[in-house]
Formats: C-alpha cells, structure tokens, sequence
C-alpha cells in the first residue's frame, strides 16, 4: 500500500503491524462494528494505542480501556470512553457483568474463563496468542453457552493497509509513539533497544540512505 499523502516514513513504518492486529482483531475475530461496545486491555501498549483509536473510528458505541497507573491520561487522550487503571480495579472480578460485545486482550495473559462473566450472551473475547480456549474440543464447549474464545493470527492486507492510511489522514488514528529511529547499520543495537522493557514506542530501521 502506498504511503498515505502528508504522513512520514518513519511513521507509516510503525504504525502497520499493530494497527493491523488491532484492526483484524477486533473486527475479524470480534465481530465489532458500528454501536457495539469493547473492552481493550492492555490499551497503552503499542496494539493497545491502536485499538482504542480504531475502535473510536469503527463507531463502536462505547470503548473501555484497562491500562497501567502510568498510561492513564494518555489512553483517555485516545479517546477511550472510560479507562480503567489495573492497579485500582481487579478486572477478572470487578467489572459489569453482561457489559461488553468484544473484550480484545492485546497482552494475551487473561483466561477467557476469567473474563467471560464481563461478556454479553453473545459476546466473544480475542487474544493475540492462542490458548486450550480457542480450538476445539474446548471452543466447541464454550460455544454452547453462546459466548467465544477467539486468537487471530494477523495477515497482510492492503485493503486494510490502505484502510488505516484513511484514517491517519483523517487524524482518526494520531498517535503513533515511536522511540527511536536507527540506520540499518545500526540494526544491532535497535535490536536490543527493541528488548529493553523501558522502550516507549516502536523501533523503525530507516534502509534507504541508512548505510
């Protein structure tokens, strides 16, 4: 997909890969749409950042946020209806019964049965890893309460590429954090930057001109 008019390489670079799991997440494995109402863990997070802001340009009615005491105010700037600070409220136990269409795990730590009494009858929980919940025979089993236990496994896709460019050129989606930029002949230290927990942003290797 071509690079949307007025957004910068370096941006464009790291903005693909989570907002493509967001967006397949939440719409392909979570059904959501216009009206509906999502729950997003994990919401400071490089996916997270993303969800919210998708979520909000997918006109979904409401959008929760659980997030860090720390990414509180920023997750609210996103546009998240109500964010929720995982230090001050248990989510396996503390939230509304019965209240959300889609929970999207972006960390991959919470256990659907953990989270299903959040879940509307039909509603359906996505996690970006696979878990015993999300093949059979145990998602048969699951299913027959009506509710769902889904992972995805996110592809390339220019449709939704080129979705995404929509939307950050209608500044729907304006947050893009990037830590830091490196030339290609630095890729080994961008490599451990990309490991160190204290990161706050995407690492993005510039190739062209970089050596």
């Amino acid at each position: 997909a071509k690079i949307p008019e007025g957004v910068a390489m370096d941006v464009a670079a790291a903005v693909t890969t989570e907002a493509l799991t967001a967006l397949q997440g939440m719409r392909d494995q979570g059904g959501l749409s216009e009206g509906k109402i999502i729950l997003i863990i994990a919401a400071g997070g490089g996916v997270g950042t993303q969800a919210v802001q998708i979520a909000k340009a997918m006109k979904a009615r409401t959008v929760h946020a659980v997030c860090s005491t720390k990414d509180v105010i920023k997750v609210g700037k996103l546009g998240a209806d109500l964010v929720i600070d995982r230090a001050q409220k248990d989510i396996t136990n503390d939230l509304e019964a019965g209240s959300y269409d889609v929970i999207f795990d972006t960390t991959g730590k919470y256990s659907f049965m953990k989270l299903r009494y959040a879940l509307k009858k039909k509603g359906i929980l996505v996690s970006t890893v696979p878990n015993v919940t999300t093949f059979p025979p145990a998602s048969l089993l699951i299913a027959i309460s009506g509710k769902r236990s889904k992972s995805l496994m996110v592809r390339c896709c220019r449709k939704d590429l080129e979705l995404v460019g929509t939307w950050m050129k209608s500044d729907e989606i304006h947050s893009i954090p990037i830590d830091k930029v490196y030339n290609i002949n630095d890729i080994q230290t961008a490599r451990e930057r990309q490991k160190d927990p204290k990161k706050s942003g995407r690492v993005v290797i510039k190739v062209g001109d970089g050596w």
